[in-house]
């Protein structure tokens, strides 16, 4: 009985699912809602490393589901919304210190034509010896209030100018905003990409859809534990087990 209670205990425990993460901005104190120091960044990876979590490039996460494998619980792929300068000078010497893959998404047109707080394309093509890039559209518009064509040009100018900058085509592409309806996915997904991601903050499984993947908004006073489901401060083994053995005794 002992066994078997351990066992279930250590069962509910173990349940969960791979997640995706999405950061922006990097020890940028000017936008505090889509920004996190270098202080709490380092929590974040400081916590993923203490508990076990295998930090994958969302590539491996594609190609498990591309097989209609079974995922890791304890994956978790750390992605970068709109190429600011503030992860290129802050944000990936901390990645490469810990050695963790990204995948950064790319605002086109903040790149190409020299937006002061976004990075160039030698420092995005620079970035991709340590991630992989991928596609956030070309201005960076809400999808959703254009016409089909425009959402057309927009994601066609993106694609070739991505591909004629980067030297590769986008394989991933990112919602600006996260936003998108029926239409808009058609049109993006036309457009042949191993996978789409938006905004949805729900886990991730064998059986999600690769046009649709989910993310979860990580800020600065966003907590890991939360967002991975771990309470480390309340766990208690000990409660626990009387509260399971209660359960199955009912």
């Amino acid at each position: 009985m002992k066994v078997f209670l351990a066992l279930f205990i250590s069962a509910i425990y173990l349940i969960g699912d791979a997640k995706i993460f999405v950061y922006h901005r990097f020890g940028d104190d000017r936008y505090p809602q889509t920004n996190i120091s270098i202080k709490h960044l380092r929590e974040h990876f400081d916590f993923l490393k203490k508990h076990n979590y295998e930090v994958v490039p969302l590539s491996k996460i594609v190609e498990k589901l591309k097989n209609k494998e079974e995922i890791p619980q304890k994956w978790v792929s750390l992605t970068i919304d709109d190429n600011f300068k503030s992860f290129y000078k802050n944000g990936l010497p901390i990645f490469k210190e810990y050695n963790y893959p990204f995948t950064l998404f790319v605002y086109v047109e903040a790149s190409q034509k020299g937006y002061g707080d976004y990075m160039s394309f030698s420092e995005i093509k620079e970035t991709s010896n340590y991630g992989e890039i991928a596609l956030h559209s070309y201005k960076h518009p809400k999808l959703t209030t254009l016409t089909k064509e425009q959402v057309l040009n927009d994601t066609k100018k993106a694609f070739n100018t991505f591909e004629k900058l980067i030297g590769e085509k986008p394989k991933y592409y990112a919602y600006p905003f996260g936003v998108y309806n029926s239409s808009v996915k058609e049109i993006i997904s036309s457009f042949g990409f191993d996978a789409i991601v938006n905004l949805k903050a729900t886990p991730i499984d064998k059986n999600s859809n690769l046009l649709d993947l989910p993310r979860y908004m990580i800020y600065d006073n966003t907590k890991m534990a939360d967002k991975l489901d771990i309470d480390t401060k309340s766990y208690n083994h000990e409660k626990v087990e009387k509260t399971t053995f209660k359960f199955m005794s009912e």
